[in-house]
């Protein structure tokens, strides 16, 4: 398994997927409670330009610091990274890239940190590594550089994939994003101090799709599908269970004519969230 630092890679283009679409990830944090099921959500500030005022997963584009560069296979334990590309349907290259931009995007959105120590045990404790995320939101290091000056891993069971989707917002940029779910490790707390987003917190995914029915939710249509599939189980063992069986073909485009996601196309959603000033 080769993966590499920012140094090392800056002259080379981010990584492409379908349709030449630019590889993204998002990642839904889920968690138990007693009210079941719960998803960790952001709402983007306004002034983003893609899905601005939207209720999300957090996650964002692949880039070249996620590219594998160099020989540290030791960074990548769990399933072989030649297995995980076949589930994902992407190359190891590709395959490498993503999982690498989903530990780096969650950690840097939320200071949720789905890494190991060398023995394998888990990290409870992410205050160490407040400078690594601030230096990883500025492009100072890459996730490669934090993994290896820490003795840290990346471990695939902590990832599940469970959905792709290949689209855009209003024809700007179009993204081939695999979503992954993950458990928050125990004894971290995620936070919503990130610039990208206005508010952030833990939900249930069915009090989200009822807002969003009452026009209080803004939703993106991947976001909608995925949390209508969520809001099916109660627990997280069952989510997970439902991720290790689930259909990676890459949904494109809008799937208007999809009876799975005909209520929200043929829905008559009125939004009455106040415009931002």
């Amino acid at each position: 398994m080769n993966c590499g630092g920012e140094s090392a890679v800056t002259q080379r283009q981010a990584p492409t997927g379908y349709g030449q679409a630019r590889l993204s990830t998002t990642v839904i944090l889920v968690r138990d409670s007693g009210e079941g099921l719960q998803v960790w959500a952001q709402e983007r500030v306004s002034t983003m330009r893609n899905y601005p005022g939207m209720t999300v997963f957090p996650g964002g584009g692949v880039d070249q610091r996620d590219l594998p560069v160099g020989d540290t296979s030791a960074l990548w334990t769990g399933e072989p990274v030649e297995d995980f590309a076949v589930r994902l349907g992407l190359s190891p290259e590709q395959t490498h890239a993503v999982v690498f931009a989903a530990v780096r995007e969650l950690f840097e959105e939320t200071g949720t940190l789905l890494a190991y120590h060398a023995d394998g045990s888990t990290i409870a404790d992410v205050t160490p590594y407040h400078r690594d995320r601030v230096d990883l939101i500025s492009h100072r290091i890459s996730l490669t550089e934090m993994l290896t000056g820490r003795d840290l891993r990346v471990c695939t069971h902590g990832l599940r994939p469970w959905a792709r989707w290949v689209g855009g917002w209003k024809d700007l940029h179009w993204f081939d994003t695999i979503s992954f779910v993950a458990v928050a490790p125990e004894g971290q707390s995620p936070d919503g101090d990130t610039s990208e987003a206005d508010d952030a917190g833990w939900f249930s995914p069915q009090l989200l799709l009822d807002g969003w029915r009452h026009g209080l939710v803004r939703l993106a249509i991947p976001t909608w599908a995925q949390l209508s599939f969520l809001a099916q189980f109660p627990t997280t063992a069952q989510a997970l269970a439902a991720a290790d069986a689930a259909d990676l073909s890459p949904v494109v485009g809008d799937p208007v004519d999809d009876p799975r996601y005909a209520e929200y196309f043929n829905a008559a959603w009125v939004d009455r969230i106040r415009p931002t000033r």
